[in-house]
């Protein structure tokens, strides 16, 4: 506990933990009619543990004084400033709570030379109408001797023994005419920041959350992170303290630092989509050196990081493993089926799913498991090594080429001799399943049968009626194959919704949307918001085939467009019958079904018309 005289008050504030070498101190600033240790008390000795962390009384709370009776963001952002200064830092990490997410926000803007990075939770960057309509009510003296006495005692608890016991009343006074006209930051002076930011918000926050005020900031600041637990509300260090402590070390780890926020942004700009990249580095610097740990994908991201870093940090220790490079081997998917894990267990969540025939490279072995790229879309993941059959560059890219036929039904059925099929039937046991869309080479044709090989060298039959041919996208005959196609969708009615799934097994919505293309010979992304990117903007009564694609029911981010991919997050795609109807594998329905965004249709969605986001055509 001390005290230190800053722009000619002094302020209170209590030091945690110790000083540790290369890292800069967190000051922790509270939010309005609050005090250092009622916001931070549980917070501040838990990042005490790896951080010095200073939290000051703000002017005019708890025991720092108030000299002129004022109350202004900008003037608590420079006592700050100051204060980081006085206790002979460079900088430091300002981390703020609500009002204090406006004070930190502002020494952001303002004082960018003595902040490392900013946390800045329940923050607005400027007054949106509902703060103007709300607050006054909130801030009212007489509501609140009223109505609300605990509140009004806890105020005279923390600030009455320095400031006198009516003193409440006029803090909330001060604080409503800040609060209604502060702070009024355009996104082009956000756009200007340097410093590393995260912005924290509870889903639930009555006051921010309404006007998207979190989301505001995280996209108009370069490289902003953003975080919005689920269930919390305004106090989200308080409502998640262990969770909220973890997040906020885990951001000062990776950009607590010029190199390592560097890595970041590098990231950012060569690996920001974790489904089909991977660049995790770090820097560690210590007397013997700096040393650059970690994985990424490809050698250029790391001749890339170490360009970075020169500049700042002089030679490096390379101890960076690529794991796509020229010795990465390739492979053939096997088995008709595979899901694409996280991580090598069964007990991991499965994103995609890799089809027999498709071709992957291999990018490193634990165990029964292998980290792999799946060349068609890019995406990263683990399958079982069972699931792959190992050959050269040569032979893969020959099996594809040789694929000239297709599954055109759910399952087909598949044997492993012709003996399967004849004049009274079949009466051979399964040998395996193929799913709709999967590419294969025929060999032979001896009717009822056609003679499949598989990656591996193994011959299935299947009944030649479930076959099509493998033809190339025609515009002429567009129309055509697209209503065929959707023939075929529709009878999936029912199929169960599965996600990560490509096939009538089970069907995720993006999946559902890719296998339909696929079928056309039209190869799309994996995922909605891939798929919304890659398409033709459709504007107009949507045509059989064209994609809808739906945005989560947030409101968008005032100033930013849709198209812009930033106004709404795309969260789902469904396939058009035209006009207005939709056939889609949903999870409101837990399967493939239909739906209309017709209010007369008795298939009407209310949910689906309200998240329109956009139509896409592709071909």
């Amino acid at each position: 506990m001390a005290v230190i005289e800053v722009n000619g008050a002094r302020l209170y504030y209590e030091a945690f933990g110790q000083d540790q070498a290369g890292r800069a101190p967190v000051v922790l600033i509270h939010g309005s009619t609050s005090t250092g240790r009622s916001n931070w008390s549980l917070a501040a000795p838990l990042l005490a543990r790896r951080y010095r962390v200073i939290v000051p009384d703000c002017r005019g709370h708890g025991q720092s004084e108030n000299p002129n009776h004022s109350y202004s963001f900008k003037e608590m952002a420079a006592d700050t400033a100051a204060l980081v200064r006085r206790l002979g830092y460079e900088r430091a990490h300002i981390i703020g709570h609500s009002n204090g997410g406006n004070v930190a926000l502002v020494a952001l803007l303002e004082h960018p030379d003595v902040v490392q990075s900013a946390v800045l939770q329940a923050a607005n960057a400027y007054v949106s109408p509902d703060l103007v309509e709300k607050e006054p009510a909130v801030f009212d003296p007489q509501r609140i001797r009223r109505d609300d006495p605990g509140w009004m005692n806890e105020m005279i608890l923390l600030h009455g023994a320095t400031h006198g016991p009516e003193y409440w009343s006029e803090l909330l006074r001060l604080t409503l005419e800040e609060t209604i006209t502060q702070p009024n930051y355009t996104p082009q002076e956000l756009a200007a920041v340097q410093r590393p930011a995260l912005v924290v918000q509870g889903e639930e926050d009555r006051v921010n959350a309404p006007a998207g005020h979190a989301r505001f900031i995280a996209h108009h600041i370069p490289h902003a992170e953003l975080w919005i637990p689920a269930g919390v509300g305004h106090n989200v260090h308080d409502e998640r303290l262990f969770q909220w402590v973890e997040r906020v070390e885990d951001f000062l780890e990776r950009r607590g630092d010029p190199a390592n926020d560097q890595l970041y942004r590098l990231k950012r700009e060569r690996g920001a989509d974790d489904r089909v990249s991977l660049f995790s580095l770090h820097l560690s610097q210590g007397e013997g050196g700096a040393l650059l740990a970690g994985q990424v994908l490809r050698p250029e991201d790391r001749e890339a990081a170490l360009e970075r870093l020169r500049p700042l940090v002089g030679e490096v220790d390379d101890q960076v493993q690529v794991l796509l490079d020229a010795q990465a081997p390739w492979a053939l998917v096997r088995r008709s089926v595979n899901d694409l894990r996280r991580e090598p267990t069964i007990h991991a969540a499965c994103d995609s799913q890799a089809l027999i025939g498709e071709a992957v490279r291999i990018l490193q072995r634990r165990g029964d498991w292998a980290m792999v790229q799946l060349l068609d879309t890019g995406y990263l993941g683990w399958l079982q090594a069972a699931a792959l059959h190992e050959c050269s560059e040569d032979e893969a890219r020959a099996y594809q080429a040789a694929c000239c036929c297709q599954v055109a039904v759910d399952l087909a059925a598949a044997y492993a001799s012709p003996r399967a099929c004849d004049a009274g039937g079949i009466h051979e046991t399964v040998a395996g399943r193929l799913p709709f869309g999967a590419r294969l080479v025929l060999e032979d044709e001896r009717p009822p049968l056609s003679r499949l090989r598989l990656p591996d060298g193994r011959f299935w039959w299947v009944e030649s009626s479930q076959l099509a041919p493998l033809q190339p996208w025609r515009a002429e005959e567009a129309a055509e194959r697209i209503l065929a196609a959707l023939d075929i969708l529709r009878s999936f009615v029912g199929v169960p919704y599965l996600w990560g799934g490509r096939t009538p097994f089970g069907f995720d919505c993006s999946g559902f949307a890719q296998a339909f293309w696929g079928f056309l010979g039209v190869r799309i992304p994996r995922d909605a918001d891939q798929q919304f990117l890659a398409g033709r903007v459709v504007e107009g009564t949507p045509q059989p085939g064209d994609l809808l694609f739906f945005g989560d029911p947030r409101p968008p981010i005032p100033g930013v467009s849709l198209k812009d991919h930033g106004g709404r997050r795309i969260t789902h795609v469904g396939v058009s019958l035209g006009g207005s109807e939709v056939l889609h594998s949903n999870a409101a329905a837990w399967g493939v079904s239909y739906n209309s965004l017709d209010p007369a249709s008795p298939i009407y969605s209310a949910s689906l018309r309200e998240r329109l986001a956009g139509v896409r055509r592709y071909g």
